[in-house]
């Protein structure tokens, strides 16, 4: 388990098993981190590579990794590039239903 893993057991008592096997009952709380809204970006490495039969080598994920780090420690100096990112509103109903109709049929391929 890892460290940033809480145990509960079919009471819901908070429990540590010594041997890290989850017993029938027990409830394992785990928090994740989420980004609202992150655009998808060049720098962002997915499961598909240029020929799109091979996973990314650890040097990929590492440079992704390390760019994204990067984007946000340094996000607070450059503020105007923030609204750089953000999509233009529709003007109209009908062209925000294009858009949204737009992002439901490529949303698979992201």
């Amino acid at each position: 388990m890892t460290k940033d893993s809480i145990l509960y057991d079919k009471n819901g008592k908070r429990v540590h098993r010594l041997d890290g096997v989850i017993a029938d009952g027990d409830r394992l709380v785990v928090g994740m981190r989420l980004m609202d809204a992150a655009p998808a970006s060049p720098s962002v490495v997915t499961l598909r590579d240029a020929e799109g039969d091979a996973p990314p080598t650890q040097e990929q994920l590492d440079a992704a990794y390390q760019a994204r780090c990067s984007r946000m420690e340094d996000a607070w100096r450059h503020p105007d590039q923030q609204d750089a990112v953000r999509p233009t509103l529709p003007t109209s109903v009908d062209a925000a239903i294009a858009q949204r109709n737009a992002r439901l049929e490529n949303a698979w391929r992201s």
